[in-house]
């Protein structure tokens, strides 16, 4: 071996260089493959989290829109926003009603789901102001009750109670402008069939919704209670039932158009949703149980009706003053023809 080879080998210098360069080649090559994996994990969890939140997100979608189907008189859910997070997400919708073929905004909701937050999106409380919320009890009928907006709610009177007050907003039509259409809660005198709250109603009055008994009337209790501070029970009255906690079917569909076979739509809508674990599945449970009949099977037949929502100007709606089988009637939206 030469003496300049022999030379190279104790070069400190050039070893060092060349032990640098295999570092750097080294670490580069660490840096590629950390950065491809990260890649790939970046990319496969959120393939993963996008399928994970769409199978939670599924249930509560259905059992939402199933629920809204079941109640909220002469109401839809209108414009659906989706917004994934991580394992979960957050869905908001608009609402409308539809008076006489026009649509009038009522409003926004949403809904959580995932791992990590519920449907409520873990709210804790609501307060408000006390107009502005579901009328409880017949103490409550001194004050009109409203919307976040402003709108006027629609209150049901059960037929088989004997209220100290009752609303007659009916009387209220001479008052309102030959320009206007509304919404009217209609509470019957007693439980009617599909087929007789059908002739009762005219032809030219818009029915738009229908009430179902959803009640016992031997076993429930009807009576509005709070406890004082000193632990005794007071009674405020009997029990209403606001626009909010009502259940029934509708006659339309989203677009305003009569809906074929109605009441097959508000059945199935319970059966199908019994089997989602989300917020609102222990009172479709409830449903099915209370309305079926003694076969424990639920069918058309087993249905009362204890009120009803129509739609129509003042002329149209005058129609149904003095009518022996309206025991109270209340008006809810209004807003111009045009």
């Amino acid at each position: 071996m030469s003496n300049e080879k022999i030379d190279d080998l104790f070069d400190v210098n050039k070893m060092e260089k060349t032990i640098r360069k295999a570092k750097w080649k080294a670490n580069w090559r660490v840096v590629i493959i950390s950065s491809i994996v990260l890649i790939v994990v970046i990319i496969v969890g959120a393939i993963l989290n996008r399928f994970i939140t769409h199978k939670l997100e599924t249930p509560v979608q259905f059992s939402a829109s199933g629920f809204y189907e079941i109640s909220a008189p002469n109401e839809f859910m209108g414009k659906l926003e989706r917004y994934q997070g991580f394992l979960g997400g957050e869905n908001r919708y608009t609402t409308y009603k539809i008076i006489e073929g026009k649509v009038v905004y009522t409003g926004q909701e949403r809904f959580g789901y995932g791992l990590f937050r519920d449907e409520n999106l873990n709210r804790v409380d609501i307060t408000s102001p006390i107009l502005i919320g579901p009328t409880l009890h017949e103490e409550d009928l001194q004050n009109q009750h409203y919307n976040e907006l402003g709108q006027r709610e629609m209150v049901f009177f059960y037929p088989f109670l004997q209220y100290k007050t009752y609303r007659n907003d009916l009387a209220l039509l001479d008052d309102i402008g030959e320009d206007k259409i509304m919404e009217v809660a209609l509470s019957f005198d007693q439980g009617y069939t599909f087929d007789e709250v059908q002739s009762m109603i005219s032809n030219n009055v818009t029915l738009s919704w229908l009430w179902v008994d959803d009640v016992n009337e031997n076993t429930d209790d009807f009576q509005y209670k709070y406890v004082n501070e000193n632990g005794d029970i007071n009674v405020l009255g009997n029990l209403l039932r606001s626009e909010h906690s009502v259940y029934g079917l509708s006659l339309l569909d989203e677009n305003g158009d009569k809906k074929e076979e109605p009441v097959h739509h508000f059945i199935g809508a319970i059966e199908a949703n019994q089997q989602y674990k989300a917020y609102w599945q222990g009172e479709f449970k409830r449903l099915y149980e209370t309305l079926s009949g003694a076969d424990g099977q639920l069918t058309a037949d087993d249905l009362q009706y204890y009120g009803a929502v129509v739609t129509g100007d003042t002329q149209t709606l005058s129609q149904l003053n003095d009518l022996p089988f309206i025991k109270a009637s209340t008006i809810g939206v209004i807003t111009d023809k045009y």
